[in-house]
């Protein structure tokens, strides 16, 4: 049969005898790797060569890991082996970090600004250790003229950014917005200060940073959700246009994803002030919790922030109050406030309840919590409740 087409010039192979016209495949030869203690030239690597460097010797200079064998050369440009060499040096240094970030919640006046700006020791002040506190409700503000009147080493900044044009709402909610988050970079940028002023001379700086206090997340979370609803969402001018049915409605459920996203941004500054060993707290208030049907869960408080801000603690305090009260029920004006460390990542032991101050017609006593003062919550001269 003639004239098929394709099978009329096809021809068998031998497979097993190829022919002298096909040469056999050969395998590539395999290079193995150079590796030098020069660095790669190439743009990845200008500049990292003295971030390298500056770690390696800083291993001899540093009285904390003096002896430590130098890392070798890294074998190519890959910025990774530098964040490598840095946490071979972290893990060659005594275990002296306490990893502080605290939530304290509770009523008005229970204590929870009062214990946080009194988490300094004596040898601390003296020492030159500050505090940033970022003072949302004036809280600290007062607390700072009543109880720490003098001292120099608590620095109370006040937020909120007030509209310079006539409006109808006081607070510049973006401006306000941004002018945290400023603050927030700027004790990170301090905190990076301090760890290389550590390296080249063995000590802290004068003045140093050792506690920021976010005081507190409610009012944060006011501040995120009317830019949500002011700039990401545009849906009113200010904070009374957005309060409305209107923006209530256009509001979708995935929108509230730009809410979290801009509350949990301090929450990430927080965190890594808190990985570089600045002490970090974050004070809030109670409020009611509902059940479905919207019914009030009488004692079934709940601290007032975003929902997933457990997540983000290293600890969790709860502040309680005890009013006295007489024979006839009525309040004496006696009151006890106790500190209740509820969750505490970083060690399984309980305190029980602190007994923070008491206040009474002669006058009161503040006992402090002392054990907050280096992060391990615990100290023989704290008041512990029986």
């Amino acid at each position: 049969m003639a004239g098929t087409g394709f099978f009329d010039s096809w021809e068998p192979k031998d497979t097993n005898n190829p022919t002298p016209s096909m040469p056999t495949p050969m395998t590539p030869a395999v290079e193995e790797p150079v590796v030098t203690d020069e660095w790669p030239k190439g743009d990845k690597s200008e500049g990292f060569e003295d971030v390298y460097d500056a770690i390696s010797s800083a291993i001899d200079e540093h009285p904390l890991v003096a002896g430590t064998p130098a890392p070798a050369k890294p074998p190519s440009n890959n910025p990774a082996w530098a964040a490598i060499a840095k946490a071979r040096i972290q893990a060659a240094k005594p275990n002296t970090t306490t990893y502080v970030f605290n939530a304290i919640s509770g009523h008005p006046k229970s204590g929870k600004t009062g214990v946080a700006l009194d988490s300094l020791t004596d040898e601390e002040i003296e020492a030159g250790a500050e505090i940033i506190h970022i003072d949302f409700d004036m809280g600290g503000e007062s607390t700072r003229a009543a109880h720490h009147h003098g001292k120099t080493n608590i620095l109370t900044i006040n937020p909120w950014i007030l509209h310079k044009n006539p409006s109808r709402v006081p607070y510049d909610f973006p401006a306000t917005y941004q002018n945290v988050m400023d603050i927030l970079l700027a004790a990170q940028e301090q905190s990076e200060i301090q760890d290389a002023y550590v390296v080249e001379h063995g000590e802290l700086p004068r003045p140093y940073l050792k506690t920021v206090v976010f005081d507190g997340a409610g009012h944060w979370l006011n501040i995120c959700e009317t830019m949500m609803k002011v700039e990401d969402l545009e849906l009113g001018d200010d904070g009374i246009a957005v309060s409305g049915k209107k923006a209530t409605v256009q509001i979708g459920r995935f929108n509230w994803n730009i809410r979290k996203n801009r509350y949990n941004s301090a929450m990430t500054a927080l965190t890594e002030l808190c990985r570089s060993g600045i002490h970090c707290y974050l004070i809030t208030h109670l409020k009611d919790s509902y059940d479905s049907n919207g019914n009030e869960i009488a004692g079934a408080e709940v601290p007032n922030w975003l929902k997933g801000t457990e997540k983000w603690l290293q600890q969790r305090t709860v502040m309680e109050t005890v009013k006295e009260r007489n024979e006839k029920g009525e309040l004496t004006g006696s009151v006890k406030s106790y500190a209740v460390l509820v969750e505490n990542r970083t060690s399984l032991k309980t305190q029980g309840k602190v007994l923070v101050f008491e206040q009474n017609k002669e006058g009161g006593t503040w006992h402090g919590w002392k054990g907050l003062r280096d992060g391990s919550f615990e100290h023989p001269d704290d008041v512990i409740a029986e």
